[in-house]
Order: structure tokens, then C-alpha cells, then sequence
């Protein structure tokens, strides 16, 4: 790969954590107090960890740091109930003194490059900017909404919802990490991950004062069917008041449930508590029981967001990886400026939810898709079928869009539950 001329590419050690932050902190312009650096360090997987380093001294001090990206060894869920092992791209900062030189891409070839040799298929992550990700062929692959709750909603009543026993915690990453990872481990929602890495356990219970932004300590809601956990919530209150009332707010920013009895069940109470008068719940699935339970869904202001972006970084294992929902056999013409072995003509050959990938050169194409729409249809929020009429996929063949789209589409609207 290409490094700009005057930088290093370097593995980034845990010695370097307090310049790491320092990094971020220009590129994200945040601020942390300065107790608070360790923890956040401890947050970012420095086995994986990369950086750019000045080499020269016309870029500046040499030896200094100019950016840094890392990323989570995750087992991405997807159709079929299946996992696809999947690089969760993170921490990606570039100091704003080292812009416009070229070192994003160096990054992200570096780490298309290393995951690659890891036998990791996809690279996924939570876009900042998603038209700087676009262009190295990341797709938007699932979508979720955050909504604003009223206390109190109005909920349909479900079958044994009020049988199932709920506890409430201050957030103990010793009492609830394991607590985490085996429903995680678990989770069948396409788009999730089945494996909480150390770091990215550490970032979802962090707490410090900067990351409480004057609320009350990280809650953790485990909702409990005898001794099995089947959902879980992290949690955090914010008390306010206006002149004469309480106006407190309440932040999910993370949950899971197994089912829609544990759905309303832990949604009953994170919408219950006093002095507060909403509660925002954030990565709420496009078809998540907590959606069709409440009787005024327009009255708790869905708010359609982008959840993560994903990028096929192996064309055969990640087709061959996933379910499929209906037979067919089509050739696909792929094109990927970046990684030349996904690039060419493919077979896809599906029957009885399974796909056989290969090699098709000199067979003529019955669709012609770019690795951004692929990735983007890979699992099953968008339809081939939908990016043919957008003209982003082209079909060759009369039928093909739709064929390929049946066999792509999922069942379970895909998202991934845990930010990173």
C-alpha cells in the first residue's frame, strides 16, 4: 500500500495511549479531563491498534503521532442464524494538522489489507461522516430509529410480560459484562455481533464524569425469565426541572431483548420512572416489537437513522456465509476499485438457503453491481430489486434483480444493537 510521502504507518502500542487520545481528541474536538484519559484509553483495542507517525520533519515533529484507527474481531449475525467474522472499524481520526494528505486511505488500506489476512470477510462501522466511508465501498446495511418516549405509553398487553422479573443496578462491568456477552452470544438479529471484545465491553460501561454529562451513574435493567436473562438495557437518568416541575430525562443508549414479552417488559419500566418525562431509546430495529407495541407511535417521534455501514472485503466467503430466502442462479458482475480479488464476474448459485460462489470469467453477466450496493444488500435491509430502479445496480438480464433480491431478503429487519 501507499503511505504519503513523510509518514510511517506503525503498530500503536498501549504506551502511547495518552498521545492516542490526543489524536482523537483533535479529530472528534471533544474534551476529557485529564483522570478520565485511562479509562477512555482503555476503550480502544490497542492489539489491533494502527497509526500514521511522522517520518519527516517538514510534516512536523518526527516520531509524533498524525492518526489512528483500530478495530473489534467481532462474529457478525446474519441471515440464516449464522456469524461471518467481521473487522468493526473504529477510533479512525486524523489530526486536523494532517488533512487532505492521503492518510485516511492509507488507513483503510491498511486495515482492509490486515483484516483480510486475519480472515475476516466484512468491515463494518458507525459512519461519523458516511460519504467519506462510501467511497471506499462501505453500503449502509441496516438502519435504525431512535425515538423519544413519553412516560407511561400506552403498550398493547403481551402474554406473560408481567410474569417476568425485572432488576435494576448501578452498571458493574465485573456483575453485568458476562451478563452481556452471553445474551449477545445468543442474539439471532442479523447485523448484531456475537462476541463483546474487552475494549469495546469497556466503552459500553464507561463512566466517567465527562461521559455522565451531569447525569446519574450508568443503570444496568436485567429482565429475568426464572434464571435466564431475556433483555437487558443500559441506562442512564438525568434529573431537570423547570420552574415548577420535574423534567428529567432518560438515555438508552444499548439494550437487547429476546422477545416481544421481554420487550414490553423492560420497556414498561425504563418509561416508568419518577421525575422523568421521556425516555430516549436509541437503536430501536425498523421492525422491533417495541414499534408495533405502542399504541401512539407517531406521538414518541421516530427518528429514521443510519446505523452501520458494511464492507465486503471477501466476495465468495461473504456470499457463501449467509442464508438465502428463496433458490436462484445468477451471475453477478462485481466491481471493486480497492480490493482487485472481489472484482469480475461471480456465480450464484443458491438452493435450499445456501450459496455456492464461484469464479465465472468469460460468462456473460447478469446483473453488473458495485462492492457499495453489495454490501449494502448483503443483509437484506435493501433490495437488489431497490438499487436497480435507483440505477445503482444494472440488470442484464430480465428477472435477475428480482431473483437475486428474493433470495437476499431477510425476514428480520437487520440492525446492530450495540454502538462502537
Amino acid at each position: 500500500m501507499t503511505v504519503p510521502t513523510g509518514y510511517r504507518l506503525i503498530d500503536l502500542p498501549r504506551e502511547r495511549k495518552e498521545e492516542m487520545v490526543e489524536v482523537d481528541q483533535w479529530a472528534f474536538a471533544f474534551a476529557t479531563r485529564p483522570d478520565d484519559a485511562d479509562a477512555l484509553a482503555e476503550c480502544f483495542p490497542f492489539d489491533r491498534g494502527r497509526a500514521v507517525e511522522i517520518a519527516d520533519a517538514s510534516r512536523g515533529a518526527v516520531g509524533s503521532l498524525a492518526a489512528i484507527h483500530s478495530s473489534f474481531g467481532f462474529q457478525l449475525r446474519v441471515p440464516g442464524g449464522g456469524v461471518v467474522p467481521t473487522a468493526g472499524l473504529t477510533w479512525v481520526g486524523v489530526h486536523q494538522g494532517h488533512r487532505r494528505r492521503g492518510l485516511l486511505r492509507a488507513m483503510i488500506t491498511d486495515h482492509f489489507a490486515r483484516a483480510r489476512a486475519r480472515g475476516e470477510a466484512l468491515s463494518t462501522l458507525y459512519a461519523a461522516e458516511p460519504p467519506i466511508y462510501q467511497k471506499f465501498g462501505y453500503g449502509l446495511a441496516t438502519q435504525d430509529v431512535r425515538m423519544k418516549i413519553d412516560r407511561k405509553p400506552d403498550l398493547r398487553e403481551v402474554p406473560g410480560s408481567d410474569d417476568l422479573a425485572v432488576a435494576l443496578d448501578t452498571a458493574s462491568i465485573d456483575r453485568h459484562g458476562p451478563v452481556l456477552r452471553a445474551f449477545q452470544a445468543d442474539f439471532t438479529r442479523p447485523g448484531s455481533t456475537t462476541v463483546i471484545p474487552d475494549p469495546l465491553l469497556n466503552n459500553l460501561f464507561l463512566d466517567t464524569e465527562s461521559a455522565r454529562e451531569g447525569g446519574e451513574p450508568l443503570r444496568f435493567a436485567t429482565v429475568l425469565d426464572g434464571d435466564r436473562v431475556v433483555a437487558w438495557a443500559l441506562f442512564r437518568r438525568k434529573g431537570e426541572w423547570n420552574e415548577w416541575d420535574p423534567r428529567g430525562v432518560v438515555n438508552v443508549p444499548a439494550w437487547g431483548a429476546h422477545s416481544a414479552a421481554a420487550t414490553r417488559r423492560l420497556w414498561s419500566v425504563l418509561t416508568d420512572f419518577d421525575l422523568m418525562i421521556s425516555t430516549h431509546a436509541w437503536l430501536v430495529a425498523l421492525d422491533d416489537p417495541l414499534r408495533h407495541l405502542l399504541l401512539h407511535e407517531r406521538g414518541q417521534k421516530p427518528d429514521l437513522r443510519d446505523n452501520t455501514w458494511l464492507r465486503i472485503l471477501d466476495v465468495k466467503s461473504t456470499l457463501e456465509g449467509r442464508g438465502y430466502e428463496a433458490d436462484c442462479d445468477v451471475t453477478v458482475e462485481v466491481t471493486d476499485a480497492i480490493i482487485p480479488e472481489n472484482a469480475g464476474n461471480w456465480r450464484v448459485l443458491i438452493s435450499g438457503g445456501e450459496a455456492t460462489v464461484t469464479p465465472a470469467e468469460g460468462v456473460k453477466a447478469d446483473l453488473l453491481i458495485g462492492i457499495q450496493e453489495l454490501g449494502a444488500a448483503y443483509l437484506g435491509d435493501t433490495s437488489i430489486e431497490a438499487l436497480t430502479r435507483a440505477t445503482l445496480v444494472t440488470e442484464h438480464t430480465p428477472g435477475a434483480a428480482h431473483s437475486l433480491g428474493r433470495a437476499m431478503a431477510s425476514s428480520i429487519s437487520p440492525v446492530c444493537n450495540i454502538g462502537f
